[in-house]
């Protein structure tokens, strides 16, 4: 019994060095006990199975990731020089005087080339994300420049939008990507322009930046959800929103060593990046 019992300590501490490191060694007994070499027998088939398991999880992301961006490269091209085409065929029709009916229908085409070109981008600037191509530079950041920046270059979008701005006049530091940053926030307050109404409250307190806005069904809202690949509350896609803008505010912010998250507060979707 004592040669078992010192036995089973020594595997039990060979077991957490595994966990712990990650390895891929395997528990080793050197009793004579039958039912001893039998435990470290099942242990490693148990962590075996499980490497094989994460193997081909990790496998089978780095293969979407791959699709993702060859998918994204192949439609770019063929949609920049459609869009180049229309432009050249919409100026031919105004030099010839077409019908009405034409340049409408050259103007709709235009209007669907170009929404899916905006789908295309998000969707190639994600992947680049989650392919870690995105260089992440840490330095001190003054970030109510970043907000005024966001907000000012949102500033058409946000017509009819009541801005309530909470930004300090004195510097406020961040160690964070700038780049990375500033991508956050113009995801957040884009966010809003497509699916919030009426008002928009920007706040810097302390380390959190505080994104807020009306929308409307609220009650109905994954706010654990919204921050996950292609999650969007509109269900028949007609707003033609890939819903990859928050997903790539959260990878960003992650990759930053931050935080973000969403809550509903009142009628109000309340939205915290914390660095």
């Amino acid at each position: 019994m004592f040669f078992l019992r010192r036995e089973l300590r020594r595997l039990n501490r060979q077991l957490d060095e595994i966990i712990q490191t990650d390895t891929n060694a395997q528990l080793t007994t050197a009793a004579s006990d039958k039912d001893a070499a039998a435990f470290a027998a099942s242990v490693n088939a148990v962590l075996e199975r499980n490497r094989q398991v994460l193997y081909e999880k990790e496998r089978a992301e780095t293969a979407l990731k791959r699709a993702v961006t060859n998918i994204s490269h192949d439609l770019r091209t063929p949609l920049t020089s459609a869009l180049g085409y229309l432009q050249m065929l919409q100026q031919r029709e105004q030099r010839d005087v077409a019908s009405d009916e034409g340049t409408r229908y050259v103007a709709i085409i235009k209007e669907r080339l170009e929404a899916l070109s905006v789908l295309m981008n998000s969707l190639f600037e994600f992947a680049r994300v989650i392919e870690g191509n995105t260089e992440i530079n840490i330095q001190k950041v003054n970030v109510c420049n970043l907000l005024r920046d966001a907000l000012s270059n949102s500033y058409a979008e946000l017509e009819g939008f009541t801005v309530d701005a909470e930004i300090p006049e004195t510097p406020v530091l961040f160690l964070c990507d700038e780049d990375a940053l500033r991508r956050v926030l113009q995801n957040l307050i884009k966010n809003v322009c497509v699916h919030g109404r009426d008002y928009l409250r920007v706040r810097l307190d302390g380390g959190v930046i505080e994104i807020a806005n009306k929308a409307d069904g609220l009650a109905e809202l994954d706010t654990d959800g919204i921050f996950e690949r292609f999650y969007t509350a509109d269900a028949s896609r007609t707003s033609k929103n890939t819903g990859l803008g928050l997903a790539i505010a959260k990878e960003l912010t992650e990759r930053m060593g931050g935080r973000i998250s969403a809550a509903v507060t009142g009628e109000l979707l309340v939205i915290r990046v914390r660095l």
